[in-house]
Formats: C-alpha cells, sequence, structure tokens
C-alpha cells in the first residue's frame, strides 16, 4: 500500500489543504521528506494519515479548527499500482467514504494492512524525532515495543518478540504480585495445609514415652494371655481324650473279661483283623454254592435214574425228524393261504361278471351251464366257419363294389372312346376268362381267413398278459427276463419261505419257553424269604457298621455293629435253609437270559429275513416293471 495524495479538508489548522506525493515512478527511490519549521503541521499531516487509514480518534485533539462534525480528510491510496480515492469523517459508524460520498466497509483499507493495528502501524512506520529518540532509550534499557522491534530487526530474531511473550506469560503463571491462582501461590496454599496437618498430628516427647510404655506393658500382657490360653487348649483336649477312652476301657474290660474266661487259643495275627468280612461272606457264599451244587447233581442224576428208554420212539425218531419238514410246509401253506384265498376272490368277480354277460347272475351253480366237449368243439368249428364265410362275405361284397365301379367306368367311356377293334376285343376276352380261371381269388380269400384267424390269436393271447396292455411294437419292446433268471427267483423264493416258517416256530417256541421260566422265577422268589439283592442290601450295612466301629470304637458303634451282624447271620441262616431254591433261583435267571438272547438273535434273523424278501420283490419290479407296470403283488412268488 502506497499514498498517493493526503487532503487535509478540515482537520486540525488545515482547511482544504493537500500533499501530493504524485504516482510511484518506474525506476529509483521512491522517498518523500516532509520538513518545515516547528508548528508548521508535520505532526498534524501524519495525525492526518493515521486517522485517514484507522478511524478519527474519539477524543481527537484536532479540533480547535474545526468542530468534531464538521473534520473530514482524504487521499488517494494506491494497492498495487491502482489508485482508490477515500475520505474519512469523524463519526463512530460509517466513516469511511469512497469517491462518490458513499459510505465503504473497513475492510477496503483493513485488508492491505496486513492486521495491524493502529499502534503498531505508528510504531512501525510513523517515526518522527520524539519517537526516535524513545526507541533510542528502549534499546538501550531493552523496553518497550519500538525497543523490542528494532532489537529483533536489527538481531534478525523475527521470533524474539513471540518468545519474550511466552516467558512472560510463563512468569506471570508462576508468580504474579497479589494473585492467588499463580503455582508459587497454590504452593504456599498446600505447605500451609500441610503444616496445618502436621501440627494436629504431632505428639510431645513426654507423651509419646507414656504411650510407648502402655504399649509395651499392653504386648506383654498379650503374650502372656496367649500362653495360657494354649495351655488352657492342650489340657481341655487331654481331658476330652480322656472323656472319650472311659468307655473304650468299659469295653476293653468287659471283652478282657470274657476272653479270660475263653479257653487258650492261638492268637490270629493282627493283620487278619480287615479280612476277617470277607472270609466270613466268603465262607457263606462257598457254603451256599456247594449245598445248590449238591442238590442240583442229586436232581440231575435222579432225573437220569428215572428216564426210560423207549425202543419204539427211537425206532421211529427218524420218522419223526422228517416230520419236521412236513410240519415247515404245513406252515408255509397256512401263511400263503391269505394269497390263495385272495386269488379265489379274484376267480369268483370273474365268473360273476360273466355269469352277469349271460343274464344268469342268480345261477346257483356256474357248472352247470357249461357245455359238454362235444358242443363245444362244434360251436368252435362253426365260429370258425363263421369267421371264413365273414371274410368271403366281405371278400365279395368288396369285389362287387370294385366291379360295379369299373362298370360304371366302363360305361362312360364307351360313349367316348371309338369301339374297340375285333383282335384286341378277342385278346380281352381270353385275358379275362385266364383271370377268371386261376385261383387269385382262392387264394386272397384264403389268406384274408388266415389274417382273421391271427387276428382272434393275438386277442386271446393279449388278453392272456392281462393287466399288461398295448400293441404289437410295445410288447416286442418289452425286455422279458430269461428262464433260468425265472427259476432262480423261484428257488430264492421258496428258500426264504422256508426260512422264514423256520424261524417264526422257533420264535414262537422260544417265547413260549421265556414265559414258562419267568413264570417259574416269580414262583421261587415268592416261596423265598430273602433274596439275593435284599441279602446283599443286609450284609453292605453290616460292613458299613463294622467301619464306623474300627473308626469311633464307641460303645453305640460296637452296639450297632452287633445288631448288624445278628441280622446278617440270620439272615446268612435262612438262606441256608433256602439254598436249594436259590439255587434254582440262579439257574432260572441264567436259563432266562440265554432264552431271552435267543429270541433276540431269531428276531434279528427273521429281521434279516424280511429284508431279504424285500430286496427279491425290488429286484423282480425292476425286471418286470414295463411288463406288469403298478400291478406287481407284494409276494415272493
Amino acid at each position: 500500500m502506497r499514498l498517493r495524495r493526503l487532503d487535509l479538508i478540515r482537520y486540525g489548522k488545515f482547511t482544504d489543504r493537500t500533499l501530493e506525493f504524485g504516482p510511484k515512478p518506474d525506476s529509483g527511490p521512491d522517498l518523500h521528506i516532509v520538513f518545515g519549521l516547528n508548528e508548521a503541521g508535520k505532526s498534524t499531516a501524519l495525525s492526518g494519515y493515521l486517522d485517514l487509514l484507522f478511524g478519527i480518534e474519539e477524543r481527537s485533539r484536532y479540533n480547535f479548527l474545526h468542530e468534531y462534525s464538521a473534520m473530514r480528510i482524504g487521499g488517494v491510496l494506491e494497492f498495487g499500482r491502482e489508485g482508490h480515492t477515500f475520505s474519512r469523517t469523524k463519526q463512530r459508524n460509517n466513516s469511511l467514504l469512497n469517491a462518490m460520498g458513499q459510505p465503504v466497509s473497513e475492510v477496503a483499507i483493513l485488508a492491505h494492512l496486513a492486521g495491524l493495528s493502529r499502534e503498531a502501524y505508528g510504531t512501525m512506520f510513523s517515526l518522527d524525532d520524539e519517537t526516535l529518540e524513545a526507541g533510542g532509550k528502549s534499546i538501550l534499557e531493552s523496553r518497550g515495543d519500538l525497543g523490542k522491534l528494532l532489537f529483533t530487526a536489527s538481531a534478525g530474531l523475527g521470533h524474539a518478540s513471540d518468545t519474550l511473550s511466552a516467558l512472560e506469560a510463563e512468569a506471570d503463571g508462576l508468580y504474579r504480585k497479589q494473585a492467588h491462582g499463580t503455582e508459587l501461590a497454590l504452593l504456599k496454599k498446600r505447605l500451609a495445609e500441610l503444616k496445618s496437618r502436621k501440627d494436629a498430628i504431632d505428639t510431645l516427647a513426654s507423651t509419646f514415652e507414656t504411650l510407648e510404655a502402655d504399649r509395651l506393658d499392653a504386648t506383654e500382657k498379650y503374650d502372656r494371655s496367649i500362653t495360657e490360653r494354649s495351655v488352657l487348649s492342650a489340657r481341655l483336649d487331654s481331658i476330652a481324650k480322656y472323656l472319650r477312652a472311659v468307655p473304650i476301657l468299659a469295653d476293653i474290660r468287659r471283652k478282657t473279661a470274657q476272653l479270660a474266661e475263653l479257653p487258650d487259643i492261638a492268637s490270629p495275627p493282627r493283620t487278619w483283623t480287615g479280612s476277617v468280612a470277607e472270609m466270613i461272606d466268603e465262607d457263606a457264599s462257598l457254603r451256599t454254592r456247594l449245598s445248590a451244587n449238591v442238590d442240583e447233581v442229586e436232581r440231575v442224576t435222579t432225573k437220569i435214574a428215572s428216564v426210560e428208554v423207549d425202543e419204539v420212539i427211537l425206532a421211529i425218531s427218524e420218522r419223526v425228524r422228517g416230520l419236521t419238514d412236513r410240519k415247515v410246509r404245513y406252515i408255509s401253506a397256512g401263511l400263503d393261504l391269505p394269497n390263495r384265498k385272495t386269488d379265489l376272490q379274484i376267480l369268483d368277480n370273474a365268473v360273476a361278471t360273466c355269469l352277469a354277460a349271460l343274464g344268469r347272475s342268480s345261477e346257483p351253480e356256474p357248472a352247470a351251464l357249461l357245455l359238454p366237449a362235444a358242443i363245444v368243439g362244434a360251436v368252435r368249428n362253426m365260429v370258425e366257419q363263421r369267421s371264413g364265410i365273414a371274410t368271403s362275405v366281405r371278400v365279395a361284397r368288396d369285389e362287387a363294389a370294385a366291379a360295379l365301379d369299373a362298370l360304371q367306368t366302363a360305361r362312360e367311356r364307351v360313349g367316348e372312346e371309338r369301339a374297340v377293334p375285333e383282335p384286341a376285343r378277342a385278346r380281352l376276352t381270353s385275358a379275362l376268362s385266364k383271370a377268371r380261371g386261376s385261383g387269385h381269388l382262392r387264394e386272397i380269400k384264403t389268406a384274408r381267413e388266415a389274417e382273421d384267424e391271427s387276428g382272434i390269436r393275438w386277442e386271446a393271447a393279449v388278453r392272456r398278459l392281462h393287466p399288461w396292455s398295448g400293441d404289437a411294437q410295445a410288447l416286442a419292446k418289452i425286455s422279458v427276463p430269461s428262464a433260468r433268471q425265472v427259476g432262480a427267483w423261484k428257488t430264492r423264493s421258496a428258500e426264504l419261505r422256508t426260512s422264514r416258517a423256520v424261524l417264526s416256530e422257533r420264535l414262537a417256541e422260544y417265547q413260549g419257553n421265556h414265559e414258562l421260566l419267568s413264570a417259574r422265577l416269580d414262583a421261587l422268589r415268592a416261596s423265598v424269604d430273602v433274596t439275593d439283592d435284599e441279602a446283599a442290601a443286609i450284609r453292605h450295612a453290616r460292613d458299613e457298621a463294622w467301619t464306623r466301629h474300627r473308626d469311633d470304637l464307641l460303645g453305640a458303634t460296637a452296639d450297632d455293629f452287633a445288631v448288624a451282624l445278628a441280622r446278617d447271620d440270620s439272615i446268612g441262616a435262612v438262606r441256608l435253609a433256602n439254598a436249594r431254591e436259590l439255587a434254582e433261583i440262579r439257574t432260572t435267571n441264567r436259563s432266562l437270559a440265554e432264552t431271552a438272547a435267543v429270541i433276540s438273535r431269531a428276531s434279528a434273523q427273521l429281521s434279516q429275513i424280511e429284508l431279504d424278501v424285500e430286496a427279491a420283490l425290488s429286484e423282480i419290479r425292476v425286471s418286470a416293471r414295463d411288463l406288469l407296470g403298478d400291478s406287481l403283488e407284494s409276494s415272493p412268488e
């Protein structure tokens, strides 16, 4: 920015005075020196220039000639070699005017001042004699903004002022006179608080000695009390042990007296104490098993001795075994009976349909309607003759129609064509006679009769293929299983039927045996007072009583063990009395388990046979699907 002209219109002692500096030269210095006598108006002109840029001050001292409302200055400012005319009046708002006298924004000038304030601009660019002297002193004393600016400019430290400002702010934050929020003030306040707390908890030396003596005395008393308490606790534990040993001592004395009354025998080792109960149980178990085995041997021996050899039955034993196969066949026939009944129902329906077609639905004996064989043969011959006659009639009718057509055609041509010559007529007559004398008509008739007979046989054959339906081409496309394959299917079907019948019979027999064994087991359990499970529970209770007594050695536990032992002995006696029944119960249980396993195995085999049957049916369905379609029955036959 450059000042080209300054207009002191009404400012200070000037009225309509202009200072012209001219345009900026293209080359050379652009320096203008304003000089004059004292009170000539040099300072007034400088103040007028600053007021033009920043506005006339509120308390301006240049109103001694013109009133505030009349004060006015102007000038031309160059911004980038382009001149702009402005004027300034003394008022609070809209004091900057353009060349047309209209208010403009302050930004028009401030935008070119780089944010400098009036003071900063005056310090940097408005130097006079007084400011130079004050600046020199500031430089010497390193005070004041001017001194700072000149010092930093001469030293080349452009950011020294910012650093000094930051240091001054930091110093003010550390300490500032009569300030309460500085760091030093806060630390002093904290120090005072700590001193107050120290004074509050501080103790005099005499008081501390008294308190320390009391503490030592209390510690000594506490240690002495702990020692006495330990001694008393040990004494109480000893007394408690003695009290617990009193009943045991009485029991020992009683048992010692009992032992003294018994004869002298060798004492067993102490290691036998833990195995006595096991030995008792094992002895009882062995005795029971021995008794059961002896009884079983006696029973089997008696049964063998009571068996009488029947020579007659032995002689027919082979026949009896042979009846097994017949029994299987009988069972198979019984299983196949529903299928046969179904076939019979189908035939009955067919007979009823035939009777309805004959108008004899109420006939009680359809067999009476059957014709004798001779009549049937004669009827068949008549049917065949009728078929030949019908064929001849049809052929004759066709020939007659053809002859009529030929005659009509010939008659139509008679009038159109000229008369046939005699030689040609003779040849035609001869050819006609030969044709009539030949056997072509007879051969045609025979061929047509054969065709009709073939059609009848075809229809009969197709009816026999029911439920299949279709023509000859469809029948030719069907893949028919070979005779070998059909035979294999029949053999497999017979084997499956036989196996299923045998397994079904065996399964029924095993299930009957299982029911008999279950009933027998229930009866045996009802006759026995104590079962194995109850005996095991009583023995377990005895072992627990013995374990508790061995751990505590009290009179109460000894009594409990005696009761449990007596109960176990009584149960053992009862079981010895029922040893035979118990052995039979165990044998029956084993037989029952074996029978259940056999039933399970037979059921699994029967299920496997059913799966094999289903697989065979699936194979047959796949092979015969084209011929039978969806009408295949669910039977391996």
